[in-house]
């Protein structure tokens, strides 16, 4: 096979090269971790020459950190008018403890569908999972392009729907308690699968978690509003 200047086969374009290594490098950090992923297997999974990570990323850092953003990238182009639409509507000093409700409500909803119904999601969870125990740079491109900034929304939204000061740690907590309630589904999916025999998650699935999350989010806020 012939090998263009770049060090990439010949076949596809150069934007093809960075697709597939970005696809490969996802299930092979994802699995072995930054420092056990080897660049000759995730060259080799893409179909590359290895001179094609360097090449394209500057690196294995940097390839890992393209990965990150692709994540970050397929989250926003899913959710992000969402927040984006609730976050102008929170910069509104207007908004009520009951606007602020729905709005959380309605992110429940999206979030739901996004993070268990996705079919890529599954490919993401082990990466942000390993980030979350053992943080590299790439954390620094998940958090600040989305985790950090949903988490600020949702902080302030709880604040808001329950009167306390989105800087208090009992309002910042509050936010990741209802995160983690979701997240558990796609983190902990081994044992789901073991006490529910939930191989995936289908509509009925994902109707049922989030009706469960919204009805914890009301006791939640009520109890905050205390």
């Amino acid at each position: 096979m012939a090998i263009d200047s770049d060090g990439t086969a010949s076949r596809g374009s150069a934007e093809d090269t960075r697709r597939r290594l970005i696809d490969a490098g996802l299930d092979a950090f994802g699995h072995y971790g930054f420092d056990g992923a080897s660049t000759r297997d995730i060259a080799k999974r893409a179909g590359v020459n290895l001179a094609a990570i360097p090449y394209h990323f500057g690196g294995k850092e940097g390839l890992h950190k393209a990965v990150a953003q692709h994540i970050v990238d397929e989250i926003r182009g899913r959710i992000g008018d969402l927040f984006d639409s609730v976050s102008a509507a929170n910069e509104n000093d207007d908004i009520g403890p009951d606007q602020a409700r729905d709005m959380l409500q309605m992110i429940v909803g999206r979030a739901s569908q996004v993070i268990l119904g996705h079919p890529e999601a599954k490919r993401w969870a082990p990466l942000i999972l390993r980030e979350q125990m053992d943080p590299t740079p790439s954390f620094e491109v998940l958090y600040d392009g989305f985790m950090g900034r949903a988490h600020k929304l949702i902080t302030a939204l709880y604040a808001r729907a329950t009167g306390q000061d989105e800087k208090a740690p009992e309002a910042i907590a509050g936010a990741f308690a209802l995160i983690g309630q979701l997240v558990i589904f796609r983190m902990a999916s081994a044992l789901v699968d073991r006490r529910l025999g939930w191989t995936d998650y289908g509509p009925d699935q994902i109707a049922l978690i989030a009706d469960i999350l919204r009805g914890n989010l009301d006791a939640m806020l009520d109890a905050g509003s205390r």
